[in-house]
């Protein structure tokens, strides 16, 4: 039988880690316990208790450590786990939180992982599962139709990628001079295609305009004439 035992635990706030970066959450999990022996006496002092995560029930290897010096005081602790050592885990997972207090040896059962209730919109936005949402950051997919409100606005080297049923890719590119080209297959270069050339709409040659201005304000001087011809004749 372990020295010490773990007889009441609470986990608070199940942190989601994400890459949106004006979210401004904690990167931490609180979590809170009352450490006995194994007579169920609560503890006092100081004690290190080291925290690990696995993503199996029992045995392998931890995927993340840490430790902590705690003050306890009639057995309750609490601890900010990821406050020492960054939690860079996968939490769309399983994990189970193992607990070894000083070098007794790590507590059996671990304890598994769980959300609070609000932790469970993390996983949707207004009801859209997040392999619903397409990122900018890498390759994603998307199936249905894709209706935008507002401009598709591509930067830099970005290209439009359409693709047949057949599985044929066709690339639509603007270089840098701003010629619009297109590639059956990935380009190897800017002008590894074939340039769509976009149909200006004809002006009327500039002395053509001004002969009409001519015509026009001669036939306006012409009847004028012929008016003041009519009045001066009555």
């Amino acid at each position: 039988m372990r020295r010490f035992c773990i007889s009441i635990f609470v986990l608070i706030g199940i942190m989601w880690m994400t890459t949106i970066s004006y979210a401004a959450i904690p990167h931490v999990i609180n979590y809170q316990g009352r450490l006995t022996d194994k007579e169920d006496n609560p503890l006092n002092g100081n004690f290190l208790v080291t925290f690990r995560f696995y993503d199996i029930q029992e045995g392998g290897t931890a995927i993340w450590e840490e430790s902590h010096i705690l003050s306890i005081r009639n057995g309750i602790f609490s601890a900010l786990l990821g406050s020492i050592k960054p939690l860079e885990l996968n939490f769309a997972k399983d994990l189970w939180l193992g607990i070894e207090v000083a070098t007794d040896g790590e507590m059996t059962p671990r304890i598994k992982l769980a959300s609070s209730g609000y932790a469970f919109n993390a996983e949707a936005i207004d009801a859209l599962d997040s392999s619903q949402l397409l990122r900018n950051d890498i390759d994603a997919v998307m199936q249905g139709e894709l209706t935008l409100k507002k401009d598709l606005r591509l930067e830099g080297t970005s290209r439009i990628v359409l693709t047949n049923r057949q599985g044929a890719e066709y690339y639509l590119w603007v270089d840098s001079l701003g010629d619009l080209w297109v590639s059956k297959g990935t380009p190897t270069s800017d002008s590894a295609g074939s340039k769509i050339l976009i149909e200006v709409p004809a002006k009327a040659p500039s002395n053509f305009l001004k002969n009409a201005l001519i015509i026009l304000i001669c036939v306006a001087a012409l009847i004028v004439a012929l008016i003041l011809f009519s009045i001066k004749k009555r």
